[in-house]
């Protein structure tokens, strides 16, 4: 199985994030939120795509 690059460049980032906040569940959270306070924006959030309902759909 062939591995993605940018695959396992986000997982030694999160290993080595992790390693730095020994392993701690808690501070492994507060982490991710302290850095998403510094990158408020230029984080994306995409709203979900309208449900379609029986009734909407086209018949073909």
């Amino acid at each position: 199985m062939m591995i993605d690059p940018i695959v396992r460049e986000v997982r030694e980032i999160r290993h080595e994030i992790e390693r730095q906040c020994q392993e701690d569940p808690q501070k492994f959270y507060k982490y991710l939120i302290a850095s998403q306070k510094k990158l408020v924006g230029r984080l994306v959030c995409r709203h979900p795509k309208p449900l379609i309902t029986v009734g909407q759909r086209k018949a073909g």
